[in-house]
């Protein structure tokens, strides 16, 4: 199993429709209901569904695969994925910053990936405590919260909690501080941009010692 991903600074402007327009032209007409729906939005979302499917589409391109061949579909909570067992890719967005995760496999290998990126904002220790309550289990928060904890441990504790529930594909209210991470894998690093300092985090299935040590050579990710 091979897992790539790479992040951008989220754009604006017109010639983003245009770039979209162009680029879906290269997949399937059974693809259509989920370029309606990136085309469909308006401002912000636009411009973040825009570069999450951009970003795709690179990587698509990047790894040799037929776009042609493939379907990216939208579930009944308009949550897009790829319509094939050996792909699964997942997109996140954070005030500026966009991330997007491409697993493929062989076989009957678990692809199932997840990912989330979030902007290091400045919060206090007793701000981060406040909103540790919010998706920590009742074991996490008692270890996070009797040791020194900075917002580097803060915002990965956040963004594996995200990650997984966009793997796992469960409600994110009701997942949040209903399952126990022990044991699941996470691809963690840092990207700055622009002034800015994100955290990211992939939830991954297990993976050789091979193919952790290649992707981890990737973890000093930057935007382009």
């Amino acid at each position: 199993m091979k897992i790539d991903f790479a992040s951008c600074i989220v754009t604006g402007g017109s010639y983003m429709r245009a770039r979209v327009e162009s680029a879906m032209t290269n997949y399937s007409e059974a693809s259509a209901p989920y370029f309606r729906l990136i085309l469909s939005k308006r401002k912000e979302a636009f411009c973040d569904s825009a570069c999450g499917f951009l970003l795709l589409d690179a990587l698509l391109q990047k790894n040799k695969i037929d776009r042609a061949d493939i379907v990216i579909a939208v579930d009944k909570r308009n949550r897009p994925h790829i319509s094939a067992e050996n792909l699964d890719f997942s997109v996140s967005h954070s005030e500026g910053c966009a991330l997007c995760a491409l697993a493929m496999g062989n076989g009957d290998e678990d692809v199932t990936i997840g990912c989330d990126v979030q902007r290091m904002r400045d919060y206090s220790r007793e701000k981060m405590a406040e909103l540790s309550r919010a998706f920590m289990t009742e074991r996490e928060l008692s270890e996070f919260e009797s040791g020194d904890f900075n917002s580097d441990d803060f915002f990965s504790a956040w963004t594996h909690r995200e990650s997984y529930v966009k793997r796992a594909g469960a409600d994110i209210f009701e997942a949040l501080r209903s399952v126990d991470l022990d044991g699941e894998l996470f691809l963690d690093g840092v990207i700055y941009a622009c002034g800015e300092k994100y955290r990211y985090s992939i939830n991954r299935p297990q993976l050789s010692a091979e193919e952790i040590a290649e992707i981890e050579e990737k973890n000093e990710n930057s935007c382009y």
